[in-house]
């Protein structure tokens, strides 16, 4: 964006920063159940708003999207149109910002009317979907990767304050935040099959899987695909209908959702813009180098930079995830493993943008990375200990530990 703009009048941003503080505060208790956490987690989210568009916004961390999405999201209210009524509305949405994938248009309007005629307005909405997803992670994460209650809470507040998420979704009006909590409620439907909760697991998978479909039409696409991987390397879901039922039939709604005709002109328009995907996967992971940033992207220096020294421990909690073989932890190394493999194939899809949907499950590796090499040195340590303490005898047999780090 290369207007110069200037940050926005304090009175403005009052509201949204006050619903930031009251609804990132009770939607944090609400996981959390701890007040103490939740006030910080919300009160520090809710003041980088503040600040950045009350004191730093110049529109220069801008793009061309955002702005596309805000001009389409002002038509839209000044038309009536919002979330709530988008079924009634969906083929006046369709032919004015032509493009199946129109809900984060309705999405901005919505947030207009609720925060503001301004740039900021999406953004408060965005922020409070990290609230969300970072909940529902957490959830997953005590569900179905046997974290213990104060483990979960941690990567709750991990997953809330994370630089990357943090960033994006404090600066930039883009969907990427939008997909990232729709995938992350994926990942607590699947939390939830696997515990035996089928009909709220099957409410939050329709009601994720419709809004990703609208919003960029191949997610829901590549988390079935996801799924029905899942089922054949889980020995669990190998053995249950149930599961198969269930990736066919999602599958079959995505398809029958958005036409044959939409999927094939996808795969035709990906076909010729294919690229060599060892280099694409290696940039699509790493870009961009900190402090060597576009100027529209240097809020990235200091996300960016933490995001490569946590490298080891994501890699190494996706080994640790994988081999806990329960069939969240699995899907969601299939899922990353999968997107990370499709946008390195096409070079116009790897910028630092294109990461941003899977940044949660990023984020989710490197606490259990961090969690696992913590254990593990606190098991060598013990067992040094003892060691030291009581030297074993030849004779006695060695015990090994059933569940390694990693």
């Amino acid at each position: 964006m290369a207007t110069t703009l200037h940050p926005f009048p304090l009175n403005q941003l009052v509201w949204p920063a006050i619903a930031i503080m009251l609804v990132g505060f009770l939607l944090s208790l609400w996981f959390t159940r701890r007040a103490g956490i939740s006030l910080a987690v919300a009160a520090l989210k809710s003041g980088l708003f503040l600040v950045y568009f009350g004191f730093v916004f110049d529109g220069t961390y801008t793009f061309f999207d955002d702005w596309n999405y805000l001009r389409f999201g002002k038509q839209l209210l000044q038309s009536g149109v919002g979330v709530f009524n988008l079924t009634h509305n969906y083929d006046y949405v369709r032919s004015t910002v032509k493009s199946a994938n129109l809900f984060y248009y309705v999405y901005n309007a919505t947030s207009l009317a609720a925060f503001g005629w301004g740039y900021f307005a999406p953004v408060a909405a965005n922020i409070l979907l990290t609230f969300i997803a970072a909940g529902v992670l957490a959830k997953a994460g005590r569900l179905a990767l046997d974290m213990s209650r104060r483990t979960s809470i941690g990567l709750f507040v991990f997953l809330a304050l994370s630089p990357s998420i943090l960033a994006w979704s404090t600066v930039a009006n883009l969907k990427d935040i939008l997909v990232a909590t729709g995938t992350a409620g994926v990942v607590y439907a699947v939390a939830l099959v696997e515990t035996g909760r089928f009909k709220r697991a099957a409410v939050i998978a329709i009601i994720c899987g419709l809004v990703l479909a609208v919003t960029r039409f191949y997610v829901p696409l590549m988390l079935g695909a996801a799924f029905g991987i899942m089922v054949l390397c889980s020995r669990h879901g190998r053995r249950n209908p149930w599961m198969w039922l269930a990736a066919i039939v999602a599958l079959a709604v995505v398809v029958h959702g958005l036409g044959h005709g939409s999927i094939g002109g996808a795969l035709h328009e990906f076909r010729s813009r294919i690229g060599d995907p060892l280099t694409g996967v290696v940039r699509f992971i790493a870009t961009p180098i900190p402090f060597h940033t576009q100027p529209n992207y240097a809020f990235l220096d200091l996300p960016q930079l933490f995001f490569w020294l946590m490298l080891p421990f994501q890699f190494y909690g996706m080994v640790a995830a994988w081999r806990r073989k329960t069939m969240t932890a699995r899907f969601m190394v299939i899922y990353f493993l999968m997107m990370t493999l499709l946008y390195g194939m096409f070079p116009t899809l790897q910028g630092p943008r294109h990461r941003v949907q899977i940044d949660g499950l990023i984020v989710v590796f490197q606490y259990i990375g961090g969690c696992a090499r913590r254990r593990s040195r606190v098991r060598r340590k013990r067992r040094y200990l003892v060691v030291t303490a009581h030297p074993m005898r030849t004779d006695e047999p060695m015990h090994h530990d059933p569940y390694p780090a990693a």
